[in-house]
C-alpha cells in the first residue's frame, strides 16, 4: 500500500494507506456501478493530484508515481466508460425502431437494405464494395494494430512497480532493462514533445490567414479580402466578412468567419451554406455561394492576439477546405453546389486541406512567432506528424469498427438486438473485448445523420491521401495542379459523379487496393524525422 520508504514518500504513503482496507461495511469512499464496488471518483483524482507533484523524485519513485498515476487514470475512465454507456431501455427501443423504419422505407423504394439505398450515388456504390474496403483495411493494419495493443499493454507492465528492482544509493536503476525503461519515458516526452503552449506563440490568428490567404493565391489565383458587413448583416460583431476574389474571374463569393468562442454559441467547428451557387436562367449571370465557417477561437488578450494550438490551426484549414468547396464550385443547380455531394467525396477537399496545414513548406511561410518574428523550427512540425502515427493503427481499426456496425444495422436486419451485433462485431473488427452491460450504439449519434455513410471519413481520408501524394507532395504549391484540383473536383460538386472527379484528378481508376495502401502506408514512420531529431 505504501510508496518507496525516503522521507518524501512518507506522507504519501500515509495517504494512500488510508485507502487501504477500505470495505463496503466502512465504505465512505466506495459506491456501487452497475454492481461492482469502487472507489469514488474524486478521491482518484485527489490522490492523483497528491502524487503527481512529487514527479521530480528519484528513479524508481518516479516509476512508482507514474504506475499509480496511470492506474487511477484507467480505473477512473473505466468508471466513466460503465456510466455513460450504461443502457437505456427508451433509447434502445428508439434506435431500434429507426433501424426498422429505415428498411421498411428502403423496401418501399425497391431497395434490398437502407444502405444500398443510401450508398447510390456514392463513390463506394454498394455495401458490398465498403464491406470489401473495410475487410481488405483490416486485414492489411492486422500486424500494426496487434503491435500498437502491445504497445499499451507493454506500458501498463512496465510502470507496475513491482517489477523494478531497488534503487540504488544514486537513485539509478540496478538492470540495463529499467535504465532504458526511463530512457524510453523520457524520450517518449521529448521526442513528441507536442504541448500546444510550445506551438500556439507561432501560429497567431492573422499569420494563420495571411497563410491561407497565400495559400490560395499560389494555387489558384484567389485572395480573401476583408470587407465590411452592413449594419445588420451579421449575428455578432466578431463576426468577419471575407470576399473570395479571382485574379481574373473577380468575385467569386463570400465566407462569414464566427470565429470566436462567446457565451451560447454551439461549441462546434463546422461549416454551412447560407446560400448555394447556381446559373441564373434568368438573368444569365452566376448567383455567388454564401457561407459560414464556425470555430471556437480563443479571443486576443491585451498582451497578445489569438493563438492557436496546431489541432485548432488543422481545423482552420479543414473547414476552410470545405469553404473553398463552396467558393470554386461553379453548377447549374444549387442544390449540388460545393459540398452537396456524395458523403463520401465531401470530406476530400477538407483533409486533404490537413496535409497542407502539416507541410513544412506551406506552414514555414506564415509561421512566426508573434514577439520575435523566429519560424517555427521544422523539426518541431516533423515530431508534430510523426507524434499523430503513435497508436494510428489501433485508432484506424477503431474507425473501421464504427463503419462495420454502421453497415450492419442499416443492412438487411438479422433478427436479433444491437447490443448482440456490436458485441460481435467488436470481437471481429477491433480485438478489444466488449464490456458486459454497456450499449456503446446508444451514444453513436453518427448512425442518424450518416446512416450507412460514416465509412465516408476512411475513404474521404484515402482519396485525400492519394491526391496529395501523387498530385502534391513534391510541390504543395504548384499551380498548375491547382488549376487541375479545381476543374476536375471542385467545381462539380454533386453534379458529377464523384469517383470519375477523382478518376480525372489521378488520371487513372484507382482500385479498393489502391485505397487500402494509401490508408496504411499513412502510418509508416517517417526516418527523416528521427535524423533531424538526432542532428539538433
Amino acid at each position: 500500500g505504501g510508496l518507496a520508504g525516503d522521507k518524501r514518500s512518507r506522507g504519501v504513503s500515509r495517504r494512500w494507506g488510508h485507502f487501504k482496507g477500505q470495505t463496503e461495511s466502512n465504505r465512505p469512499f466506495f459506491s456501487k456501478v452497475n454492481g461492482e464496488n469502487i472507489l469514488m471518483i474524486n478521491k482518484y483524482i485527489a490522490v492523483c493530484c497528491y502524487i503527481g507533484r512529487c514527479a521530480k523524485c528519484a528513479s524508481l519513485y518516479m516509476l512508482k508515481c507514474l504506475y499509480f498515476v496511470f492506474m487511477f487514470c484507467c480505473k477512473i475512465r473505466e468508471i466513466a466508460y460503465r456510466i455513460y454507456l450504461y443502457p437505456n431501455a427508451d433509447l434502445m427501443e428508439c434506435l431500434e425502431e429507426l433501424l426498422r423504419c429505415r428498411h421498411k422505407l428502403a423496401k418501399l423504394v425497391g431497395y434490398e437494405s437502407y444502405a444500398h439505398r443510401a450508398l447510390k450515388g456514392t463513390m463506394a456504390k454498394t455495401p458490398e464494395m465498403v464491406m470489401n474496403f473495410l475487410q481488405l483495411l483490416t486485414d492489411r493494419l492486422s500486424d500494426k494494430t496487434a503491435k500498437d495493443y502491445r504497445m499499451m499493454k507493454d506500458m501498463k507492465t512496465k510502470l507496475n512497480p513491482r517489477n523494478a528492482v531497488k534503487k540504488k544509493r544514486s537513485g539509478l536503476f540496478t538492470t540495463p532493462a529499467h535504465s532504458r525503461l526511463v530512457s524510453d519515458i523520457c524520450l517518449g516526452f521529448c521526442r513528441y514533445n507536442i504541448e500546444p503552449s510550445l506551438y500556439s506563440p507561432y501560429l497567431s490568428l492573422g499569420a494563420c490567414m495571411e497563410g491561407l490567404n497565400n495559400l490560395f493565391s499560389q494555387l489558384y489565383g484567389v485572395s480573401l479580402m476583408s470587407e465590411h458587413p452592413r449594419a445588420g448583416e451579421v449575428w455578432s460583431e466578431d463576426v468577419r466578412k471575407l470576399a473570395v476574389v479571382h485574379e481574373t474571374e473577380g468575385l467569386l463569393g463570400y465566407i462569414y468567419c464566427d470565429f470566436f468562442h462567446r457565451q451560447d454559441k454551439p461549441h462546434q467547428d463546422c461549416h454551412f451554406t447560407i446560400r448555394g451557387g447556381r446559373q441564373c436562367r434568368d438573368t444569365g449571370e452566376y448567383q455567388l455561394p454564401v457561407v459560414v465557417l464556425m470555430l471556437s477561437l480563443p479571443h486576443p488578450s491585451r498582451s497578445a492576439p489569438a493563438l492557436l494550438t496546431p489541432g485548432m490551426m488543422e481545423n482552420l484549414f479543414h473547414e476552410m477546405g470545405h469553404a473553398m468547396h463552396s467558393m470554386l464550385g461553379r453548377t447549374r443547380y444549387q442544390h449540388v453546389t460545393g459540398t452537396r455531394c456524395a458523403t463520401d467525396f465531401a470530406e476530400v477537399p477538407s483533409i486533404l486541406m490537413e496535409y497542407f496545414a502539416t507541410d513544412y513548406r506551406v506552414i514555414s511561410q506564415f509561421a512566426r512567432h508573434y514577439e520575435t518574428g523566429q519560424p517555427l523550427p521544422e523539426s518541431m512540425v516533423a515530431r508534430l506528424c510523426e507524434s499523430k502515427k503513435v497508436c494510428g493503427a489501433a485508432d484506424t481499426q477503431l474507425q473501421i469498427f464504427y463503419a462495420v456496425l454502421d453497415q450492419i444495422y442499416h443492412g438487411v436486419p438479422q433478427n436479433r438486438s444491437t447490443t448482440e451485433i456490436i458485441r460481435d462485431m467488436q470481437h471481429k473488427f477491433y480485438g478489444l473485448p466488449y464490456v458486459p452491460n454497456t450499449a456503446w450504439q446508444l451514444r453513436f449519434s453518427h448512425l442518424i445523420g450518416y446512416g450507412a455513410k460514416y465509412y465516408s471519413y476512411l475513404m474521404s481520408r484515402a482519396v485525400a491521401s492519394m491526391v496529395w501524394k501523387q498530385c502534391f507532395v513534391q510541390d504543395p504549391l504548384n499551380r498548375e495542379m491547382g488549376e487541375r484540383y479545381r476543374r476536375e473536383m471542385l467545381a462539380h460538386g454533386g453534379a458529377k459523379e464523384p469517383m470519375r472527379m477523382v478518376e480525372g484528378m489521378l488520371q487513372k481508376q484507382p482500385t479498393i487496393e489502391d485505397f487500402v495502401d494509401a490508408l496504411v502506408s499513412e502510418l509508416n514512420p517517417n526516418f527523416e524525422t528521427f535524423l533531424m531529431d538526432s542532428e539538433s
